[in-house]
């Protein structure tokens, strides 16, 4: 190895340790019971304290490995929804089993069965498979147990089946009968709406603040210990009158200021500067929220323009994100933490990715209080490979440099 090539190895050890930075917040997720696919939901606290790609979330098993997620946002279901059917082909309930052939639209392709019954409480197993003629059928979905609940408006009973995306003109579901009697099935079909879907919130935070009045303006005051995601707040006023006010959403930034080091008396300071996210109108006649905009912050004012009118007196403010949650493969017993808050941290590549909107967890779980993570200990452990490895490279540069200035020495001048 050259000279400049083993420089520049050394420098490539030393700055990747020195990039190396401990992921800042940890918090244990709540006791697993059943093993399978999980969804974490996440609180507007760890949202707060993440990156805004969120890039920089990892969850631990209790033996230290990293265990691959997908984070996907929550949306809400459709307030309204009617039932689109496809074209039946055959309903026939055979001796224990019924039989169901439909066609599949010609402008669509199939992910989703929802098949509608009458009103019962049973478990049934169903296999789905596809075909072209109505000949030869294939494989799409093994047999395996379906959920069942209520689905449109006016409610119909369904069992709700997802199946990879098929592009089959035909597709056959067979209903296992051999364990209880047939069911009553009025139809297959999906159920579609024309309401935009929109975003579900959760993690509601109820904010200590203080309230100032002065010439014409209302200042609520936010001071957390820790970053909050926020994308709306609602507020409760006890004013019965009728009102309509402006307000914006101003957050604190702090920044280090120099100075001027031309000066004797430089020094640094932390300045606080105030950046508006967000305006909204409050009124007697409107829901009791603020559009606050997108941020992340640990401090903010909400400034309500009061005009000519008195101040209103301020209640409650609380502070909404909308719904994010983890989804990963758990293991029965295992504990786990999730940890976050670094600047650096190469955002994960898993394979699960791939397959974020097959996923259906088996269950929700939460997780407990953001806490600082544990600061590493003081003093280098026994032994620490990485340590190890830059003084062995340190060693073996000086060693070779001298080396070289040995045979300078030793060559005879000319």
């Amino acid at each position: 190895m050259t000279r400049r090539a083993l420089s520049l190895s050394v420098l490539s050890v030393l700055s990747g340790a020195c990039l190396a930075q401990p992921l800042r917040w940890s918090a244990d997720v709540a006791p697993v019971q059943n093993a399978g696919l999980h969804a974490i939901d996440l609180s507007a606290e760890l949202l707060g304290c993440s990156r805004g790609d969120l890039g920089d979330i990892r969850l631990f098993d209790s033996t230290g490995a990293e265990t691959p997620y997908v984070i996907q946002r929550v949306m809400a279901p459709p307030r309204k929804e009617r039932f689109v059917p496809y074209t039946l082909l055959r309903n026939e309930a055979l001796k224990h089993s019924t039989m169901i052939e439909m066609e599949r639209p010609e402008d669509a392709t199939v992910d989703a069965l929802h098949i509608w019954i009458r009103p019962v409480q049973v478990e049934k197993r169903v296999r789905i498979t596809g075909s072209d003629d109505r000949q030869q059928w294939y494989m799409v979905k093994d047999e395996h147990v379906v959920a069942q609940g209520a689905r449109g408006d006016p409610p119909h009973q369904v069992l709700q089946v997802s199946i990879p995306r098929s592009d089959y003109r035909y597709l056959r579901i067979a209903v296992n009968d051999s364990l209880t009697a047939p069911l009553r099935i009025l139809g297959v079909g999906r159920f579609e709406s024309d309401d935009p879907p929109e975003p579900r919130y959760g993690s509601a935070q109820r904010l200590a603040f203080t309230q100032h009045d002065s010439a014409g303006i209302t200042t609520l005051r936010v001071e957390r210990g820790t970053p909050l995601l926020v994308e709306r707040l609602r507020y409760d006023v006890t004013d019965s009158g009728l009102f309509r006010r402006n307000g914006r959403v101003s957050v604190w930034r702090r920044f280090e200021h120099a100075g001027d080091r031309r000066k004797a008396e430089h020094r640094r300071r932390i300045i606080r500067h105030a950046d508006n996210v967000g305006w909204f109108s409050i009124g007697s006649d409107l829901p009791r929220v603020m559009d606050a905009g997108y941020f992340r912050a640990d401090s903010f004012d909400v400034v309500i323009e009061n005009g000519s009118d008195a101040p209103l007196t301020f209640t409650e403010l609380v502070a909404d994100a909308q719904q994010h949650v983890l989804i990963a493969q758990l293991k029965e017993g295992m504990r786990y933490t999730l940890r976050t808050g670094s600047d650096t941290l190469a955002s994960p590549r898993y394979d699960l990715a791939h397959f974020a909107d097959k996923l259906a967890p088996l269950d929700t779980l939460s997780h407990h209080e953001l806490l600082h993570a544990p600061a590493p200990a003081v003093g280098p452990p026994t032994f620490d490979p990485s340590v190890t490895l830059v003084w062995a490279a340190i060693i073996a540069l000086m060693a070779l440099m001298g080396w070289f200035a040995m045979r300078m020495l030793r060559k005879p001048a000319a």
